[in-house]
């Protein structure tokens, strides 16, 4: 696969070392501050030392060099290119979230029966503190085993992942869970375990083996006082729900219509099954993502959102999600494709995000999953209908000429929406008032 950076294109493919020191790069002021910050509130708030965390993250390492030992060279690198000590950017790594428990994340799941182009259907609105935010296509070639490619959304200081989709056309997401009775703080939290699973699962039971795995050998650390909600779906149109706790059973659940929430009994989930049973066989990504404009499902704390999209075939290129790098309701959702060679750097380098965040989008674009404005609405429409043509080129591309081919016109293609939906919030952001408070 031919990858090279370029001004407006990130390559995270190669090395675990190639791609620590890009990301790293790429994401260097971020990094220094949130590493300084994190120390400085740890010892402030809990008057624990950087020595003492050291210490204390020496059983993450371990986890590390067992489970996904190529992470070591690739977060050394990062280190290393942003211009902080190695030992701290992984210990921060593996430290970050614990104690960070927001309920309002929320997921859900529609199968191809439900769909009206006959693909699986998997959404995630991220809640969590307001950060920058990075989306990425990442493949890592390492020798420890075949590790696939994935695509997911983190901050722009996160090796770990909060929600994706990897290459076996497997999605994932993971959210704040119900009440731990046996909370353990050694471990690894759900960010890092999410990412082994993206780079070792093929599908919905390989994922529920890994939580296995990571449940008998007490790997998982979770929250200090809440357990872990997972959801997974696949390629086949499967899905399963875990409720994971330390010394409990986890409890698994396995969709039987074709439609799955994150959590069944709340407002979120019964507002969401009726709308998508309402919508059977006509069910499409555009509606997820309105959904996920809309309260309850929309929240303040939302962070970022990711609808994914698989197909039944060529899930290594023709697997996509619509992005949303802050506020689903405060900007577009950019298309970004598993096939790309390199990922659009607004994506990776948190700049679309930061632009989202000005004070000029806080009314948001969208209320109740409606845009504000014809200008808006015809936007994503016309975004949409180019996604639509990328494909369908790729698709001919790789019949004619091949993978290689196929990969450039993806590759070129999500480049201009990218550009597309920054330059849209740049010319909104220059209306300045009509979508502020």
């Amino acid at each position: 696969m031919t990858c090279e950076d370029s001004e407006s294109l990130v390559c995270l493919e190669g090395s675990p070392e190639q791609v620590g020191r890009v990301f790293g790069r790429i994401n260097a002021p971020d990094i220094r501050r949130e590493v300084e910050q994190f120390y400085a509130t740890v010892e402030t708030e809990e008057g624990i030392k950087r020595d003492e965390l050291l210490r204390a993250g020496e059983y993450y390492r371990h986890l590390v060099e067992r489970y996904a030992p190529h992470w070591l060279e690739e977060a050394q690198a990062a280190a290393q290119a942003a211009g902080v000590d190695a030992e701290e950017f992984l210990t921060y790594q593996g430290a970050k979230y614990r104690g960070i428990n927001r309920p309002e994340c929320f997921t859900y799941f529609s199968a191809p029966q439900h769909n009206a182009d006959h693909v699986t259907l998997f959404h995630k609105n991220r809640d969590n503190m307001q950060r920058p935010q990075s989306a990425y296509v990442k493949g890592i070639q390492a020798s420890s085993g075949p590790i696939y490619r994935f695509l997911a959304i983190g901050d722009t200081t996160d090796l770990g992942t909060m929600m994706g989709v990897n290459e076996k056309g497997l999605a994932a997401a993971a959210d704040t869970g119900y009440d731990e009775p046996h909370p353990r703080l050694q471990g690894m939290m759900n960010t890092d375990l999410m990412r082994i699973i993206f780079e070792r699962a093929a599908d919905v039971d390989e994922a529920v083996a890994w939580l296995k795995e990571f449940h008998a050998h007490r790997v998982y650390a979770g929250g200090n006082k809440v357990g872990t909600n997972w959801m997974f779906a696949d390629r086949r149109g499967r899905a399963i729900r875990v409720y994971q706790f330390h010394e409990k059973e986890m409890v698994v659940t396995r969709d039987e219509e074709g439609l799955m929430v994150m959590r069944d009994e709340d407002k979120r989930g019964v507002f969401v099954l009726k709308t998508l049973r309402s919508y059977h066989g006509k069910i499409t990504a555009a509606l997820h993502n309105r959904l996920s404009r809309r309260e309850p499902v929309l929240s303040s704390s939302n962070a970022s959102a990711l609808t994914a999209v698989i197909p039944p075939d060529h899930t290594e290129l023709f697997t996509y999600a619509h992005v949303a790098l802050y506020r689903a309701a405060s900007t577009f959702y950019a298309p970004l494709y598993l096939g790309v060679t390199a990922t659009p750097k607004v994506l990776v380098d948190g700049s679309l995000s930061r632009l989202s965040m000005s004070d000029c989008f806080a009314k948001g674009l969208f209320s109740e999953g409606e845009a504000r404005d014809p200008e808006v609405s015809g936007f994503e429409k016309s975004l949409e209908e180019e996604r639509v043509d990328i494909e369908a080129s790729a698709r001919r591309a790789l019949e004619t000429e091949g993978e290689e081919a196929a990969r450039k016109v993806l590759t070129e293609g999500c480049l201009r929406l990218a550009e597309r939906v920054r330059q849209q919030m740049k010319f909104l952001q220059s209306e300045d008032t009509f979508y502020s408070d």
